[in-house]
C-alpha cells in the first residue's frame, strides 16, 4: 500500500512540473508572437492563442484578468466580447464639440457684430504691412509681387473710422482713429484716402497695437501680443492702442483652413449604420461628385462583403443596426468603391500631419474614429480584432492657433474639437480615405 501511495504521489508531481513547464512556455511564445506585428490579424492570432492556452486557468484565478488583454501599436489593450455599439452608444454620450477659439472669452460677447475680414499683405521691397478690406486691391497688389499674409482681423460694419493716409515720397501707408492727427500730416505731403475702415467700439474689444520705427521710419499695427513684443526688443516704439477689432484674423492657409463640407445624418436619414459612405459622399459632393445623390441612394451602390469580414466590402446593411453584427467598410473596399465616383485614395497609415496637409490642399478625408471620439473599445472578431465603438468623420478643417480641427460627423453633426483628442483616437488604427 505504501508503494502504490508513493507511486501515485511521484505521477501526480511529474504532471504538476510539466503543467506549470508548458504555461511558461506558452506564455513565451505568446510575447515572441505579440511583437511580431501590429496588423490586426496577427494581434487577433494573437489573442486566440493566448485564450488556448489559458485553459487551465480557472475561472478565480488571479490571472484571468491579465489574460484578457493584448498588443495594440505598442499599447496594452484590454479586449471585450464583440458587441457593436450604435446609436444607445451615441445617445449616451456626448461628442467633443468645442468653440472655435479666436480671441478668448470675450468673443461671445462680439459674436452678434457683422463684420469683414481685413486683409494683410507684406512688400518684400520696402518692408510695410498693408492692410485692406478690398479683394479687388488686395489680388491687384499680389500681382505685382506683394506676399500676402491672410486676414489680419475682423472689422465692424459701422463704429468709429479709421482714416487711411498715403505718404507718396516713402511709400507708407498710415491709419489712425485721430481726425487732427489726420489733418495734420496732410499738411506734410501726405495723401487722404478716405476712411479704411472701423474700429469697435463695445464692450471686449480686440486692440490693434501702434508701433513706430525711427530706423524706416514708419509704423506698424499688430494684434498678435508676441509680434509686438518681438519688434519691440528690435527698436519699434509701441504708441498706444490704433484701434478696436471685433475677432482675430487667420493668418493663412497654413494655420486655419475650413472646408465647410456637407453633412448626413445617418440616424435622421435611416442608415443607422452607414457613417462611412455617410463620410464618403460629403467628401465626393464636397469636390463636385454626384451632388444630385442623397445618402439612401448611395448606400444602395456599397460593396457588400461575403464573409463577414469589413476588409472585404460592408458587412451586413448601413440600414439595418443591431450588437451581432460587425456593421462596417474598411479603407481598402471604401476606396475602390469611391473610385467609380472620384479620384479617392487610401493613405491609412498616415500622420495626422499628412491628414491635415490634405485639408490645406482643399481635399477632405473620410477617418476612422469612435462613437462621439470616445476611448476606442476592443472587440475579438470572427475576422480578428476590431473597434467595437468604430465610426468614421468627414475631416474638413483645422485651426493650429488653438490647436483644434473641425469635422462633418454623421451622428453629432459639424463641429470644432480639440485636435489632440482627434489625434489619440485616429492614431489607435490610423484609417483614412481622401478625396481629391
Amino acid at each position: 500500500m505504501k508503494k502504490s501511495v508513493g507511486y501515485f504521489a511521484c505521477v501526480t508531481l511529474l504532471s504538476t512540473m510539466m503543467l506549470a513547464t508548458t504555461s511558461v512556455f506558452a506564455e513565451e511564445t505568446i510575447d515572441t508572437t505579440m511583437n511580431t506585428g501590429t496588423d490586426e490579424q496577427t494581434v487577433m492570432s494573437t489573442y486566440v492563442e493566448e485564450q488556448a492556452t489559458s485553459s487551465t486557468v480557472t475561472e478565480n484565478d488571479p490571472l484571468d484578468e491579465e489574460l484578457q488583454t493584448t498588443i495594440v501599436s505598442g499599447e496594452q489593450v484590454t479586449v471585450e466580447p464583440p458587441v457593436k455599439e450604435g446609436q444607445s452608444e451615441a445617445e449616451k454620450t456626448e461628442a467633443p464639440k468645442e468653440e472655435l477659439q479666436e480671441g478668448g472669452p470675450s468673443l461671445y460677447a462680439r459674436s452678434s457684430v457683422k463684420t469683414f475680414p481685413m486683409y494683410r499683405l507684406f512688400n518684400p521691397y520696402s518692408g510695410e504691412h498693408f492692410y485692406t478690406r478690398d479683394t479687388g486691391e488686395r489680388d491687384k497688389l499680389r500681382k505685382i509681387g506683394w506676399n500676402y499674409e491672410g486676414i489680419g482681423w475682423q472689422a465692424p460694419t459701422t463704429g468709429a473710422p479709421v482714416y487711411r493716409l498715403y505718404n507718396r515720397y516713402n511709400g507708407e501707408h498710415f491709419y489712425t482713429l485721430n481726425a487732427k492727427e489726420r489733418d495734420n500730416i496732410t499738411k506734410y505731403g501726405w495723401k487722404y484716402e478716405g476712411i479704411g475702415w472701423y474700429s469697435y467700439t463695445g464692450a471686449n474689444g480686440i486692440p490693434v497695437s501702434r508701433l513706430y520705427s525711427k530706423q524706416v521710419n514708419w509704423h506698424h499695427y499688430t494684434l498678435d501680443e508676441n509680434e509686438k513684443n518681438v519688434i519691440s526688443k528690435q527698436g519699434w516704439a509701441y504708441e498706444g492702442v490704433g484701434w478696436y477689432a471685433v475677432g482675430n484674423g487667420q493668418p493663412t492657409n497654413d494655420d486655419y483652413k475650413l472646408l465647410g463640407v456637407k453633412n448626413y445624418n445617418q440616424y435622421a436619414l435611416g442608415a443607422p449604420s452607414g457613417c462611412e459612405g455617410a463620410s464618403l459622399l460629403q467628401a465626393l459632393q464636397y469636390k463636385g461628385k454626384i451632388t444630385n445623390w442623397g445618402l439612401t441612394q448611395f448606400l444602395n451602390t456599397i460593396p457588400k462583403s461575403t464573409n463577414g469580414n469589413p476588409n472585404t466590402g460592408f458587412v451586413g446593411s448601413p440600414f439595418v443596426e443591431n450588437s451581432w453584427t460587425y456593421s462596417a467598410i474598411y479603407p481598402a473596399p471604401l476606396t475602390t468603391w469611391g473610385q467609380k465616383y472620384g479620384n479617392v485614395q487610401n493613405i491609412s497609415g498616415s500622420s495626422m500631419n499628412t491628414l491635415l496637409n490634405e485639408v490645406k490642399s482643399g481635399n477632405p478625408v473620410v477617418a476612422w474614429v469612435t462613437i462621439n471620439f470616445q476611448p476606442i473599445r476592443w472587440g475579438n472578431w470572427n475576422f480578428g480584432l476590431a473597434a467595437n465603438n468604430n465610426h468614421a468623420v468627414t475631416l474638413d478643417g483645422y485651426n493650429k492657433g488653438s490647436n483644434q480641427v473641425h469635422v462633418s460627423d454623421p451622428i453629432s453633426g459639424s463641429y470644432w474639437l480639440n485636435r489632440t483628442t482627434f489625434e489619440n483616437i485616429y492614431n489607435a488604427r490610423k484609417y483614412a480615405v481622401v478625396v481629391r
